[in-house]
């Protein structure tokens, strides 16, 4: 058989693909007969991949609208569909929500006015610790002291060196109050003297700023003037930190009444 020349074969190739492009008004035409027909024709018969095809297509197309849809909408507005068998319940299946009560319970009558409150808060009292490690501490009004002046003593006893000493002892600002002087049994070289005017209190202060104390017992004294009469000290209180080499010892406490 004779070849043919390659222009020949690509004009027949073209003419025969011209010849099978489909009518699409036609085919439009045909697949609405055959919708209407009840039994499929033979040229329903031939649609069928076509008609698959498109029904492919459209579900394809259906389901991803679908799913774009549920994304877009709230978890709370999405309602499973009903299927089918299942009964739709009707307004009469609902449950109803209870009633509101027309007015609150009674309360629990206890006989007593204001058994309902809570009880108040217990007072706090301060905990002192006038002991703690090597050192211990006590705290006394001057017997020297006067009817406007007093003296307030705060005696420290160490069994062990003492290398680093803070102590603050604060005076209430009752009736009359103001600082009058302070002292103290170590050399005044060693030490560090100071007094603070707050609010409330007269703040004294004594720091160790060389040297070591040895072993014994140490006094520490603040003075003050205040109204006539016997003047409570108990709200005066004090409070020091001390180290002796690497330990550490804190002691707290207040001065009983006169």
């Amino acid at each position: 058989m004779a070849e043919r020349p390659q222009s020949d074969l690509g004009t027949v190739l073209r003419h025969e693909a011209e010849r099978h492009l489909p009518d699409t008004r036609v085919m439009l035409a045909r697949i609405a007969q055959g919708r209407a027909e009840p039994a499929p024709s033979r040229w329903a018969l031939s649609l069928r991949p076509v008609a698959a095809a498109a029904s492919v297509v459209a579900t394809l197309v259906v389901g991803f609208a679908g799913i774009r849809l549920a994304g877009d909408r709230p978890e709370q507005d999405r309602t499973p569909a009903a299927t089918e068998g299942s009964p739709t319940p009707s307004p009469a299946t609902t449950v109803p929500s209870p009633p509101a009560p027309s007015k609150a319970p009674p309360r629990a009558e206890t006989g007593k006015p204001g058994a309902d409150k809570p009880p108040p808060p217990p007072e706090l009292t301060p905990s002192w610790q006038p002991v703690d490690g090597f050192l211990s501490s006590i705290a006394a009004v001057d017997s020297h002291s006067v009817g406007t002046w007093a003296q307030g003593n705060v005696t420290l006893t160490t069994s062990q060196t003492i290398t680093s000493l803070d102590m603050v002892i604060n005076v209430a600002r009752t009736a009359g109050v103001a600082d009058a002087g302070k002292w103290t049994t170590i050399p005044a070289d060693m030490i560090t003297m100071a007094v603070t005017e707050e609010k409330d209190r007269l703040v004294y202060r004594f720091t160790l700023k060389q040297g070591t104390l040895a072993p014994g017992a140490y006094v520490f004294a603040v003075q003050y003037t205040h109204a006539g009469g016997d003047r409570d000290a108990t709200a005066d209180t004090y409070g020091v930190l001390a180290g002796a080499g690497t330990e550490r010892a804190v002691v707290t406490g207040a001065f009983p009444a006169k």
